[in-house]
């Protein structure tokens, strides 16, 4: 079935020269975040279905000449050929496909520096966000309702910052789950209160904090300088040692700006770095793990300590977008980018971590992300709260 038609080719430079800017989180363009409302549904007709089917789609709408008219995001349903479209509202459920059925990997054998040795060594980790899609934070029991439906497959759950009361609610749901967080300061400017924060968010059980990162993706983005950043990671593990946090303190950016500065990562405690194989045009699908395991090594060539650990703090794949090359966004070229990333990480599955729990209706579609923004949620979920 085809219901999109795309009509624009977009030139981008090569990641080793740059990494586009992705992944905006609400603590630094609140100010610019564009909500996504509901819209009405479209009916089409494919005889490769034998019941009605709900499926969000991005829709192209053309004019008579075939021109592009706008762009929507939109409930398709599907009907069979054979019988009439459904009359009733149905909330959507996006289910992965078929290929993403993969045997879950064989317990983690040791890295180049041992990940926690706990149930957590052996599953991926996942990002979360804390926010709405039509606006707004989640509540407490909303987070809890999202962990119920992800956090069992996972071990290490990722934050990215501490509005929202998320640091509060995720420890919450984490302890109910059986998980560990990740959490992080994004406003490398307000340090000092959002480990006071954190504290508070965890009742000084740090036991549940596997790590604290500052910053994400600063230096790829311009918002800050190396020297800031390594400044920042002294000032947030000085803080942190005050209020009895033990464990590692890193910071985080995109692999481009790794190789290109390794002192950020020779400052913190492991190597932590987002690594995107879909922002490659010349990675298919099926090539994201070998993409990331060589990237792995060319950052492992840069470090001072070549044994040092090295964690992939966000890889994924969207399944709704616009093709960037040979990297092409789909439900079944998700899974198979899935599958191949997970085999990359078959001895070590605790420094890889996935983006992401949830499809972020919240975030604004731009063509410098392939439209793909929304869209990257492991196979197609939305949370019940969209």
């Amino acid at each position: 079935m085809k219901i999109q038609l795309l009509f624009a080719a977009t030139s981008l430079l090569q990641l080793s020269v740059a990494q586009p800017r992705r992944h905006g989180h609400p603590h630094d363009v609140h100010h610019r975040r564009a909500f996504i409302p509901k819209r009405d549904k479209v009916t089409v007709t494919d005889a490769k279905f034998t019941k009605p089917t709900e499926i969000p789609e991005v829709v192209v709408y053309v004019d008579q000449f075939g021109n592009p008219v706008r762009t929507a995001t939109e409930t398709v349903v599907v009907a069979p050929a054979s019988v009439p479209p459904p009359l009733t509202s149905i909330k959507p459920v996006p289910q992965p496909s078929a290929a993403s059925s993969v045997a879950p990997p064989p317990k983690s054998s040791a890295s180049a520096v041992p990940p926690p040795t706990s149930e957590d060594s052996t599953r991926h980790g996942i990002t979360y966000s804390p926010y709405k899609g039509a606006g707004g934070c989640k509540s407490a029991a909303e987070v809890d309702a999202d962990f119920a439906l992800f956090a069992k497959d996972h071990g290490v759950i990722r934050l990215y910052g501490v509005d929202c009361d998320q640091v509060a609610s995720g420890y919450a749901a984490a302890k109910k789950y059986g998980n560990k967080l990740m959490l992080g300061i994004f406003d490398i400017n307000s340090i000092a209160q959002a480990v006071s924060t954190m504290a508070a968010g965890v009742k000084n059980d740090w036991s549940i904090v596997d790590t604290v990162s500052v910053g994400n993706e600063l230096v790829n983005n311009g918002a800050a300088q190396v020297g800031q950043m390594l400044g920042a990671i002294e000032q947030t593990r000085t803080a942190l040692r005050a209020k009895g946090y033990k464990g590692p303190v890193v910071t985080v950016d995109t692999f481009v700006a790794v190789i290109a500065h390794p002192e950020l990562c020779d400052a913190s405690d492991y190597c932590a770095v987002n690594v995107h194989p879909f922002f490659d045009p010349n990675t298919p699908c099926a090539k994201a793990g070998s993409f990331i395991t060589s990237t792995v090594g060319r950052i492992r060539e840069k470090l001072s300590d070549p044994k040092k650990r090295i964690v992939v703090t966000e890889t994924g794949w969207p399944w709704k977008g616009t093709a960037n090359g040979a990297a092409v966004p789909g439900m079944d070229t998700q899974a198979t980018a899935i599958a191949s990333i997970k085999t990359s990480f078959t001895s070590n599955p605790a420094d890889c971590i996935l983006f992401t729990a949830f499809n972020d209706m919240w975030k604004k579609p731009d063509a410098g992300t392939f439209f793909a923004e929304q869209f990257w949620g492991i196979g197609a979920r939305y949370s019940p709260v969209d």
